[in-house]
């Protein structure tokens, strides 16, 4: 049996990349991070361009079917290593200006990155849980990366706590899946809860891995730790663990659901419909409290998780095609927005705390001063809430008829409800930015966005407006990779 490391590039050229990183930072320590983005920069490129040079999605095993690369991991992982690009693009000056353009923090992003492509291809308990761990261990440094800053250093804390505890839960709901099936195959956990093997034992086991999962997701009552986190971390850092890793753990979820919990259908759809209400609720209702914008998207982010789950909940190929396409809408509408946020100039005080920059009031009167950061940080709230035609609007209206479909009536309109109540706090900043006047404690000085930052994020809101009014050519994407997934036998 011959066994070939070509279908490995994409991973093997991000550690390629964090090994010469590694290598300069001992040789020369006094850098600065200018070589190790560049180096940075190539590799996420150099891997999303061997990713499609060595894909067969007629063979989509690798390593003896432990990882998968079938056109749907191929779609998402692309998806991942574009996000982490762009962060990086739009983070750049913030990183310079919060003195974080150090190697360190390049490094801990592609071993983070590494482990979100572990865990959309997994196909197989340990390198899953693996990737899960190489995904979060990073972040965990990546949001106590300020370590004169009270405010990060507690999120960093907290964060590593709750995760540890979430780490937990998988490791045990997977022993107990072991041990109640013999295997670590996600196929063969399948078969074993169709038959009824060790049902009881394999249940208690799937509930601590979706609790895991949820922590992940960040969704209600796993979500403790995101306000805090996306508050105190860099806002680079924030952009990226509010997009990429919820990438991956969504498609972990989908991959649960569509074998290893198929048989189980009336247990866990019950679980996700609470863990979508509560989710729902909290993210529309909570973040109308919150003066902060990082706070409040990180309670939209809760919210729009619970969406997510409506797709994931429907238990078929058009649910989980609902459920994909959304969490592509959402990593695009957040890249927009905290792309937004991070051209905005966040200041210290006294104390060398985050002060100013990022509290909704900063923005008041914004189009005056700066017309296309208003129209696009409005393009990015627009399709947050759901209004037509940009490309949120569809990915609501993806899942919640997913969920109307599967029978879920009652959670249809939960959602809608809530999502119209969520509309508020989105409209009120939109309302901020384009009809208030200057801010009365004084404006912020706004530095210039940059000529390569600005046009990549104006290309991102044009991506909002654009898909919003052909919607259906992200859905058809979407639905092709699914289907060439569906047939291969794996999600």
């Amino acid at each position: 049996m011959t066994f070939s490391l070509i279908p490995l590039l994409p991973e093997l050229t991000l550690l390629a990349a964090l090994a010469l990183i590694l290598l300069m930072s001992v040789l020369r320590p006094s850098q600065d991070g200018t070589a190790a983005y560049g180096i940075t920069q190539l590799a996420l490129w150099g891997a999303l361009l061997s990713l499609w040079w060595t894909q067969d999605i007629t063979n989509p095993q690798l390593i003896g079917g432990m990882l998968l690369r079938n056109a749907l991991t191929l779609l998402l992982q692309s998806a991942a290593l574009l996000g982490v690009s762009l962060t990086l693009v739009y983070g750049r000056a913030a990183l310079i200006r919060q003195q974080l353009w150090q190697p360190e923090t390049f490094l801990l992003f592609l071993c983070s990155t590494l482990g979100v492509l572990a865990v959309i291809g997994a196909y197989h308990f340990v390198p899953l849980y693996l990737g899960l761990e190489l995904m979060a261990l990073p972040l965990y440094a990546m949001v106590a990366l300020r370590k004169d800053d009270a405010l990060s250093i507690e999120a960093g804390l907290k964060y590593f706590f709750l995760g540890a505890l979430a780490s937990g839960f998988m490791l045990y709901g997977i022993s107990l899946v072991y041990g109640a099936t013999g295997s670590l195959e996600l196929f063969a956990v399948g078969l074993a809860a169709e038959s009824g093997s060790g049902s009881a034992l394999l249940l208690l086991g799937l509930v601590f891995i979706v609790a895991g999962v949820a922590f992940k997701l960040s969704a209600v009552p796993f979500h403790m730790w995101a306000p805090d986190v996306y508050r105190g971390a860099p806002t680079t850092v924030a952009l990226f663990v509010s997009t990429v890793p919820k990438l991956a753990a969504a498609v972990l979820l989908l991959r649960l659901m569509s074998d290893p919990l198929v048989s189980l259908l009336p247990y866990w759809q019950g679980v996700l419909a609470l863990l979508a209400v509560l989710s729902m609720a909290v993210g529309a209702v909570v973040a109308i409290a919150q003066s902060n914008l990082k706070r409040m998207l990180a309670y939209s982010t809760i919210g729009h998780m619970g969406y997510l789950l409506l797709g994931a909940l429907a238990g078929d190929s058009y649910g989980f095609s609902a459920a994909v396409f959304y969490i592509l809408t959402y990593v695009l509408s957040n890249l927009v927005a905290f792309g937004v946020l991070l051209s905005m100039n966040e200041t210290l005080d006294d104390e060398n705390m985050l002060s100013r920059g990022s509290d909704l009031e900063d923005f008041r009167g914004l189009y005056r001063r700066s017309p296309i950061r208003a129209i696009l940080m409005t393009l990015a709230m627009l399709s947050l809430a759901g209004v037509p035609p940009l490309l949120g609007f569809y990915g609501k209206f993806a899942v919640i008829s997913a969920a109307f479909y599967s029978g879920f009536v009652w959670l249809a309109i939960v959602a809608i409800i809530t999502s119209v109540i969520a509309a508020f706090y989105y409209l009120r900043l939109v309302r901020l930015m384009l009809f208030s006047g200057p801010n009365e404690g004084g404006e912020i000085a706004l530095p210039s966005i940059g000529v390569v930052p600005c046009v990549v994020l104006t290309l991102n809101g044009a991506a909002l407006l654009a898909l919003g009014v052909f919607p259906s050519v992200l859905l058809d994407v979407v639905a092709q990779a699914l289907a060439w997934a569906g047939l291969l036998g794996v999600f």
